[in-house]
């Protein structure tokens, strides 16, 4: 059975023949292209299962086949082939999807088979993350076709005169038989998590005063001593005065979609620190190795060739660049080691390095001591604080970022406040980025919120309940 498909794409033939032939004996099935047409021509006819592009093709640079690479066969992956002096080239056309890349240099082939491994590592770790992704939404399916044979557990409450209705169901979620629980209050709120239990207080008042609905994920304790996660929908019924009158909702077990939830973050947090260790220990090793023999090779020849010696300290300042992008990034992803009060160092670290870009000016501000002894959740808060400043620096325009961390007897509150645009439409719609930080927040049982400034730009904030 023939290996995995590669499409090899550069313009100096010498060096196409022998990366195919490197790449043959390794076992992979290889198709060249000496031109951006041609390997627009190959791509018309048949998928590649990976990609190698030179970025610096005669007839279309390699940016540009890119796109046409998106409009033709889009996902295919690729990896870039760059010549000295193109690094930051190659690291934003990673950013656009490229896996890897790698250097002309004499030692490119025998590098070669290995950045092909590492690629398809990749491809394979997303595949399993595609699929992991399919049971959750197939969970989802599950659960949509629960609530069209009324499996939920549906709840009334009749406000004026205090009464309160559980169905069968209601109670089965929780491990009883239909008389075994009360139509009262207290068996509901009893059962509610004490951490989560002023949420859902709260979430009922806000609903009875001024709103129409409100939706809540919390955890009620189980007939067995553990707890289920549960989704909790309701909507409000006024009288013609504008009175509350009932409030009617529906109990769902999402304990499952809970789990695979924390599956998915767990694949993602392990790539992260993969690939964050990867580029400290593999490319930021092999870089400052080569800085090294720059430096070496430099002094040697500076009073016979300083003609030279001068073009070596350049590309060792080039070099020396690479290196501080490339482990700027590893420590973004490398997941950090938190102690009761690291995550403010992780926040400090975070606001420094932001600052460290030069284009805006980002601060942290921690008024006391703040102690989290739960590690889960101190990552979530790190990860949250990460996402609300990458999006303030991609699309807020903002000039400041204020990273604030405080604590009160009761919880721990995390704000990112941003000076930019502001939003460029309503918060609800939310996209992506939003949604993440949402889930991270409902993942540890925090209540997480998105307003607008006072004068301009975003706080995001999130407050995490805890016991005294």
């Amino acid at each position: 059975m023939p290996g995995p498909r590669l499409l090899v794409v550069d313009d100096d033939e010498g060096l196409l023949i022998l990366m195919g032939e490197c790449l043959r004996a390794e076992g992979y099935e290889v198709e060249t292209a000496a031109s951006g047409a041609a390997a627009t021509a190959a791509l018309k006819q048949r998928r590649p299962d990976l990609m190698l592009l030179d970025l610096n093709l005669r007839d279309v640079g390699g940016t540009a086949l890119v796109e046409q690479v998106r409009v033709i066969a889009a996902g295919v992956p690729f990896v870039v082939v760059t010549g000295q002096g193109d690094q930051k080239i190659a690291i934003e056309v990673m950013k656009q999807g490229a896996l890897d890349y790698v250097m002309k240099d004499t030692a490119m082939l025998d590098l070669l088979p290995e950045v092909v491994r590492r690629a398809f590592a990749v491809i394979g770790q997303e595949r399993a993350l595609l699929e992991a992704q399919a049971r959750l939404r197939e969970s989802v399916s599950r659960f949509a076709t629960a609530v069209r044979a009324t499996n939920d557990g549906v709840w009334e409450w009749q406000i004026p005169d205090e009464r309160i209705y559980f169905s069968d169901r209601w109670k089965e979620i929780l491990g009883y038989a239909p008389d075994e629980l009360q139509d009262n209050r207290s068996e509901w709120i009893e059962r509610v998590h004490p951490e989560d239990r002023d949420r859902l207080v709260k979430a009922k008042q806000v609903c009875l005063e001024s709103g129409s609905s409100f939706k809540l994920e919390y955890r009620m304790r189980h007939r067995d001593g553990g707890y289920r996660w549960i989704l909790c929908r309701a909507l409000l019924d006024r009288d013609a005065d504008g009175r509350p009158l009932r409030l009617t909702g529906a109990h769902t077990d999402i304990t499952e979609n809970k789990r695979l939830e924390q599956e998915i973050l767990a694949i993602s947090e392990r790539e992260q620190r993969r690939i964050g260790q990867d580029l400290h220990d593999g490319l930021g090793q092999q870089l400052t190795a080569i800085e090294l023999m720059l430096h070496t090779i430099r002094s040697d020849l500076e009073g016979d060739r300083p003609d030279v010696a001068g073009q070596l300290g350049q590309m060792s300042r080039f070099l020396r660049d690479a290196i501080t992008q490339t482990r700027s990034l590893a420590h973004g992803l490398t997941a950090f080691m938190l102690d009761a009060t690291g995550l403010q160092s992780a926040l400090a670290d975070l606001a420094e390095r932001t600052s460290a870009v030069g284009r805006i000016s980002c601060v942290f501000e921690c008024p006391d001591q703040v102690t989290l002894e739960e590690s889960s959740a101190a990552g979530h808060l790190y990860r949250i604080a990460q996402e609300a400043v990458g999006n303030a620096l991609r699309h807020a325009q903002a000039t400041k970022i204020t990273i604030r961390l405080e604590q009160t007897t009761s919880s721990v509150v995390l704000s990112v406040i941003d000076d930019g645009r502001g939003f460029a439409r309503s918060p609800s719609s939310g996209g992506i980025g939003l949604r993440v930080m949402e889930h991270r927040a409902n993942a540890i049982g925090a209540d997480l919120t998105v307003d607008r400034g006072p004068d301009a730009g975003v706080v995001v904030t999130c407050t995490l309940n805890r016991r005294a």
